[in-house]
């Protein structure tokens, strides 16, 4: 009997380089994107065939045209956002076939667009209530007692999300920290810029989130029974609630009188700071160390235990023996700061 069963499909991405479709370079990838949009199929006859699958069991079932049909008419609207992703996708996937080749949306994963340097994954997701509905993907393929042998796995991995600092020290500590989801996509057309005091709390809140293995620093928030306000600072409309969350947290102050300045520039001393109370949520963190640097009268008296603690621990370091307290701070300083000190609250 022919099956006839309703589900949505929220992403299938393909990299055509034509008018037709969106060609997508290394640094403006959206944010999100529809599924037609993600896909670049803007016609259901385009699809020339469709597969269900599960790798792990080395078996697949065909869709039929009026599954096809149905599935796209439901799933071209469908928001996807983007996503890095640090596993291998498993699980069951829908293999979409075309005249320029197939692309796998996996349930649990998502659609891998290209790699974000060795080991990690670009992809667009769909939101929990999309990718709950998609879940009828699975009772299909569970449900059709006579499936086939051989679908294989589809990934794409010819092509890197992941732009290099133009700074050949950065760059092996960017691949390093990309290797770990350390590096927001957002940041990787910045490295030589100053970071501002917003885009560190990004930095450090997507530091927290990875440590603790969470999906989302908001799933930490919850999960250690911490509230916050999305309306504090009088200048912060807009900004990234990590800002919102690493305050509450007691990680950032504001100005004063209720201002964050978030595009400020931040100095070395204050990312210390910042670094050590982050630090302080995974382990001890003792204010009883030395400092060694030819200027540490420079340095503000409330910064000297937060510097003294990154120094000896090899998170931040000097210069020709000065640790230049009050210099800027640019991005891909800032993230190798991070990515040390990541395998200091990890170790």
């Amino acid at each position: 009997m022919k099956r006839k069963v309703k589900f949505l499909i929220p992403l299938l991405i393909t990299l055509l380089m034509s008018v037709s479709v969106y060609a997508y370079n290394v640094v403006d990838l959206p944010e999100s994107m529809t599924m037609a949009e993600a896909l670049g199929i803007f016609d259901v006859s385009e699809i020339t065939r469709a597969t269900i699958s599960n790798p792990q069991d080395n078996k697949y079932i065909e869709m039929t045209n009026d599954e096809i049909n149905e599935f796209f008419s439901l799933a071209a609207d469908i928001k996807l956002n983007r996503t890095i992703n640090a596993t291998p996708f498993r699980g069951t996937a829908v293999n979409l076939y075309t005249e320029s080749g197939v692309q796998s949306y996996y349930l649990n994963s998502g659609v891998q667009i290209g790699m974000y340097g060795t080991v990690t994954y670009m992809c667009y997701q769909a939101d929990d209530v999309d990718a709950g509905s998609l879940m009828y993907i699975d009772t299909i393929f569970k449900d059709e007692p006579i499936k086939s042998n051989g679908e294989e796995i589809h990934v794409k991995t010819d092509r890197d999300f992941l732009k290099m600092p133009k700074d050949k020290w950065a760059q092996s500590t960017v691949k390093d920290a990309a290797a770990h989801c350390l590096v927001p996509y957002e940041f990787v057309n910045k490295y030589s810029n100053d970071i501002t005091r917003e885009e560190f709390c990004i930095l450090l809140g997507n530091m927290i989130r990875v440590a603790g293995n969470y999906v989302s620093l908001e799933d930490y928030m919850k999960a250690h029974g911490k509230a916050y306000l999305t309306n504090y600072f009088s200048d912060c409309y807009g900004v990234d609630n990590s800002v919102y969350m690493l305050y509450s947290l007691g990680i950032v102050n504001g100005k004063s009188d209720g201002i964050f300045d978030p595009d400020g520039i931040i100095t070395r001393e204050e990312a210390a700071a910042l670094v050590c109370r982050t630090a302080a949520l995974f382990r001890y963190v003792d204010d009883d160390d030395t400092l060694y640097y030819d200027d540490t009268r420079d340095i503000s008296p409330w910064a000297r235990p937060f510097v003294a603690w990154v120094s000896n621990r090899f998170i931040m370091n000097g210069t020709d023996g000065s640790f230049l307290p009050k210099k800027t701070y640019t991005v891909q300083e800032a993230i190798t700061t991070v990515n040390r000190l990541y395998k200091v609250v990890t170790r």
